[in-house]
């Protein structure tokens, strides 16, 4: 197994499990939030917390 392979089960090892949508209970509205940035011309991940958080229902 090479350096690569190695780091890679590594990264897997600490990666967690994924989240189910069932048990999201805050809801983000993706498509307004990402009509948003776009009419502002940033991506989502630029937006502040605070213009982010208008778009959790």
């Amino acid at each position: 197994m090479n350096g690569q392979m190695k780091r890679y089960k590594e990264s897997l090892k600490n990666t967690s499990e994924p989240v189910l949508l069932s048990r999201v209970q805050k809801r983000v509205d993706l498509r307004e939030i990402i009509s948003y940035a776009r009419k502002k011309g940033v991506p989502v991940a630029e937006l502040s917390e605070q213009e982010k958080s208008k778009f959790i229902v």
